[in-house]
């Protein structure tokens, strides 16, 4: 999507967008009265919105029409979001403000509208997975297929309020400290993360991977690892749950990984290899999802609550068997049926008896 005529450059660069910020990222510095790590992305971000508005950030609320929230956070705003073009408007010559636009479009229109209104800037949060649709995810699926395609967009999917820090930051370093154009887009949901593996505080490290894409849940153990599990928001805690299956019941050890932007990680694969083309003497570039996974030629099983697409883009830059699993395949996306997939994965790789295969199928009861 190109930017809209009426907006066709940000807000010029100046002092007070840096020193903006700086203060907002500096608000997102753990602090008594926000969120746990496990707290649900919506929660978290409706908590950290009036951290950001305090540092200086604008914070707008689109209300397409829904009941206004009434859980006392950011998100029952019911500011209208008009106004917010003023600060978009061509030849504008204030400095650009970090936005936070909190909103709930369920289908591609109603994202395009908000666009439209944002200037196709700022960080971008949907919660429309938390409304009651026929849709997975709460949005059509033309939606998030239409989001990979927008190159000015880094959508994000994360699983628990920790994540949603770190992307936030990665949002504010990004856009209004290296001052790259674009947006970032996050899928909230509203479910908290009660398991502490999937929703420890993150360490310096961890977090700057997730703001490329993603990290690694599992620590590491002397067992050797036999199949990598990858997940994205509520799907991080159901591929822990088949890891825990594999352990409990068939003795394999599997790395869990939380992988809140496929697209953003298939992207940097997809640059490291025009790169690398171009450069052909020079030492190669690897990609963020090559160093976090080229360790071992286990399978790798992606698994996320959209299509098997969103997942699947970063098959191609991965050793070993690849499986993508989506709302869309025909298999459930549940921790049984996830474990059954990652013993057939290593019965294919012949590393076990197809016989495990029928006998989980079987405990399982998914016959």
């Amino acid at each position: 999507m190109h930017m809209p005529s009426s907006f066709p450059l940000p807000p010029l660069p100046g002092g007070e967008t840096r020193h903006a910020a700086q203060a907002c990222l500096a608000a997102l510095a753990p602090a008594p009265g926000l969120p746990p790590a496990h707290a649900s992305p919506r929660r978290a971000l409706g908590a950290m919105a009036g951290r950001l508005k305090q540092g200086g950030a604008m914070v707008a609320r689109m209300c397409l029409g829904e009941s206004p929230s009434a859980d006392g956070d950011a998100w029952a705003l019911g500011a209208s979001a008009g106004a917010w073009s003023l600060r978009y408007r061509h030849g504008a010559m204030q400095g650009e403000k970090p936005l936070l636009y909190l909103c709930s479009p369920a289908s591609l229109p109603a994202l395009r509208g908000v666009l439209a209104e944002s200037g196709e800037r700022g960080i971008v949060c949907n919660d429309a997975e938390t409304q009651a649709s026929r849709w997975h995810k709460g949005v059509q699926p033309a939606l998030p297929a239409w989001l990979v395609a927008q190159h000015n967009c880094t959508p994000f999917d994360p699983a628990n309020g920790e994540e949603v820090r770190a992307i936030l930051r990665a949002a504010l370093e990004t856009l209004y400290v290296a001052r790259q154009p674009g947006y970032f887009y996050l899928a909230t949901h509203d479910e908290d993360a009660g398991d502490s593996t999937v929703a420890a505080p993150l360490s310096a490290a961890d977090a700057a991977a997730a703001g490329l894409g993603m990290y690694r849940v599992s620590p590491p153990g002397a067992a050797p690892c036999r199949v990598r599990l990858c997940g994205a928001g509520r799907m991080l805690a159901v591929v822990a749950d088949a890891a825990r299956l594999l352990e409990e019941d068939w003795g394999i050890v599997a790395q869990v990984w939380s992988c809140p932007s496929y697209t953003r990680l298939a992207r940097d694969a997809q640059a490291a290899e025009q790169w690398n083309c171009r450069h052909p003497r020079a030492v190669p570039r690897l990609a963020h999802v090559q160093r976090c996974l080229d360790g071992s030629a286990a399978p790798v099983i992606a698994v996320t609550a959209y299509g098997q697409h969103i997942a699947g883009q970063i098959g191609a830059y991965v050793r070993g068997r690849f499986l993508a699993i989506g709302a869309d395949t025909r298999m459930e996306t549940s921790a049984p049926w996830l474990a059954v997939t990652a013993l057939k994965a290593l019965a294919d790789d012949g590393a076990l008896p197809v016989q495990l295969v029928d006998d989980a199928l079987r405990r399982y009861a998914l016959l």
